[in-house]
């Protein structure tokens, strides 16, 4: 028994010292990832659904989500700090949203400041083309660094 246990203890030691590296790399790998733009694409069915991460610090609008076929979610976190979210469409349609309780709609394919301000931010979206339609739901934190999440969800 007591052979048994000193090869156990000496084996998972070594394990430990392979996999200790290993470890601490994969966890850099999703820091990394975190700061960075994280858009994803699922398909379900005939639904398409968008996902966004950003943290920014520039005054300069970056993408959040990129919509395949309709437009970008940008994002930027102006002087202040304040929020700033925008939606530029890539084809012409309508767009309906909803902000701080005041909602707003505006049609073709021109780009619109969908929020600025300084508090935590939520805003609730809605563009439609004759052939698709994108709901969104995109949420910012100002900061230092504002932080900025979303999710479009995009149906024929």
């Amino acid at each position: 028994m007591k052979r048994k246990f000193a090869t156990l203890v000496r084996t998972t030691g070594t394990r430990l010292i392979t996999f200790a590296p290993l470890a601490v790399l994969g966890g850099l790998a999703i820091a990394a990832a975190v700061h960075a733009e994280t858009t994803t694409a699922t398909f379900s069915g005939s639904v398409h659904v968008v996902q966004g991460f950003q943290t920014t610090a520039s005054f300069t609008p970056v993408t959040l989500m990129a919509i395949p076929g309709l437009g970008a979610v940008t994002v930027n976190c102006p002087s202040g700090p304040l929020t700033g979210i925008a939606f530029f469409p890539s084809v012409s349609g309508s767009l309906w949203f909803t902000h701080g309780g005041a909602t707003g709609f505006t049609s073709g394919s021109g780009g619109t400041e969908l929020s600025r301000q300084s508090t935590d931010d939520v805003v609730t979206a809605q563009f439609a083309t004759g052939t698709k339609t994108v709901t969104m739901v995109i949420s910012g934190h100002p900061a230092a660094t504002c932080i900025y999440s979303g999710q479009a969800i995009v149906q024929p």
